[in-house]
């Protein structure tokens, strides 16, 4: 089987998604690329994720051609592509359909930062990708365009994409952009939020990548 350990750490981390509650059902779909050969295996459309197999989830190119694998890929596949030909320092994608998140999505305006590890993991506010329909080139060419160099993009109306230098380092960012949504939520309804400045969310993204963890 072609990438089989890949393709088992994409379930893997579908299901630590779906145990953590940023999707629902069948919803999201998560992809790495892998670095030697440059091939992409992504969740399969539809599937439940306690059901899916590494058998299941299917391995394509960049352009969405189908390199190995009997399923369907995810009907966002087009979304994951166009940033994998955009940003050759992305190898793993998660879309998410967290609570939070979805609602900022659904506000049409960007999140600041107000936590201190958003800045650290993100490297500063969230912007919104205005609403195109699900699975459409235009929905995919959208979201890369509003993307561009950062860590995560909200889709209007829709959820959450986070990208990162492996699917590990998406998923955090998936995982800490929903932490800092609720959050933020919480203390606009507080009072006055104070927002990190964006030298000060640069000056945190540079201490972290130095700093944090273990080298």
């Amino acid at each position: 089987m072609l990438l089989e350990e890949q393709r088992k750490k994409v379930i893997k981390t579908a299901l630590k998604a779906q145990n953590m509650g940023l999707i629902l059902l069948t919803f999201g779909n998560f992809s790495l690329r892998d670095p030697r050969t440059g091939y992409v295996c992504i969740t399969p459309s539809g599937m439940d994720y306690q059901d899916i197999q590494p058998q299941d989830i299917v391995v394509i190119d960049t352009s969405g051609k189908i390199i190995e694998g009997a399923r369907k890929p995810s009907v966002e596949t087009p979304l994951h592509c166009h940033i994998y030909q955009k940003r050759p320092d992305v190898f793993g994608i998660c879309h998410t359909h967290s609570t939070f998140a979805t609602a900022w999505a659904s506000c049409e305006e960007s999140m600041p930062v107000i936590v201190a590890e958003l800045a650290a993991l993100v490297g500063g506010s969230v912007d919104t990708a205005p609403y195109r329909p699900i699975g459409s080139v235009e929905l995919a060419e959208v979201t890369a365009k509003v993307l561009a160099d950062k860590a995560a993009v909200f889709m209007g109306n829709h959820g959450l994409v986070a990208v990162g230098a492996n699917l590990d380092q998406a998923f955090n960012n998936a995982v800490i952009v929903e932490e800092s949504a609720k959050i933020t939520f919480y203390a606009k309804k507080l009072g006055k939020m104070k927002v990190i400045s964006e030298s000060e969310c640069e000056a945190i993204n540079r201490w972290a990548g130095e700093k944090y963890g273990q080298k």
